[in-house]
């Protein structure tokens, strides 16, 4: 049994990390110290960056990541990234997959004229509950990121922590997000990215399974380290980010 002043100490560093993430560039500041001792990729690997909202205030600052990203490496399409996976396609130095998930309105206003005018592909990984509901995406903002080229799949319907569901309920959400966003945008939805997305922790065996079943193609965790040919789609490892961190901050999730 936990001890209580260990307890008291997880909930201290908790209560620390819920106040990081409400404050990002002083997140990203805490961050920096640690990628001194890192560089960013300059052998083969595939980095799945990711991130979630966009606001306007960071629009510049993550047009400064992906600039980055591009001049080390092709910012790629996810059926690009499979197809090295596969070994399809050649892996001679770093290339960078770009997603985003939930739901967010700054998507089509903020977002999407960065990536028009960098010429970046996306992944939308939309948790399909929100879309429509107030300040979130509308299924409208959803067809003009489609229309303009970006691919979407499931982030379940309701966000939840699978691994904390019962089967049934852990099965509707990995089903039922995927049939209303094909419903919706008139496109097969082929990847799953997991709530939170660390194994064993965040969701099972079992939802991994009923992923494979449902005719999904790729599985995201949140696990970190690069990936190279020969590397399973059913646990691609993505490196979650803030637009608003300093490039030494990122060095902390993207590196060799």
């Amino acid at each position: 049994m936990e001890s209580p002043t260990g307890f008291q100490r997880r909930l201290n560093e908790l209560g620390l990390r819920s106040k990081l993430r409400a404050r990002p560039r002083m997140q990203g500041r805490v961050l920096a110290p640690a990628g001194m001792f890192k560089r960013l990729p300059a052998t083969a690997g595939l980095y799945f960056p990711f991130y979630h909202d966009v606001p306007a205030a960071y629009a510049g600052d993550l047009g400064h990541h992906l600039r980055t990203f591009r001049r080390l490496g092709p910012l790629v399409s996810w059926d690009t990234a499979l197809d090295v996976l596969a070994g399809r396609r050649p892996l001679t130095g770093p290339m960078f997959c770009l997603s985003f998930d939930d739901g967010h309105p700054s998507w089509p206003d903020v977002l999407a004229p960065i990536l028009a005018e960098l010429a970046v592909p996306a992944t939308f990984f939309l948790t399909s509950g929100l879309v429509g509901r107030p300040g979130n995406l509308t299924w409208r903002d959803c067809r003009e990121l489609a229309a303009a080229g970006h691919r979407f799949g499931s982030h379940t319907v309701t966000h939840p922590r699978l691994a904390d569901t019962d089967d049934d309920a852990a099965v509707r959400e990995i089903l039922d997000s995927k049939k209303e966003i094909e419903d919706r945008l008139g496109a097969e939805v082929r990847d799953f990215a997991a709530p939170y997305g660390n194994p064993a922790v965040d969701f099972l065996d079992r939802d991994l399974r009923t992923v494979r079943e449902a005719g999904y193609r790729s599985f995201a965790t949140t696990l970190r380290a690069p990936m190279h040919p020969g590397d399973s789609p059913m646990a691609i490892r993505r490196q979650g980010l803030h637009p608003a961190w300093p490039l030494w901050a990122v060095r902390t999730r993207v590196h060799d």
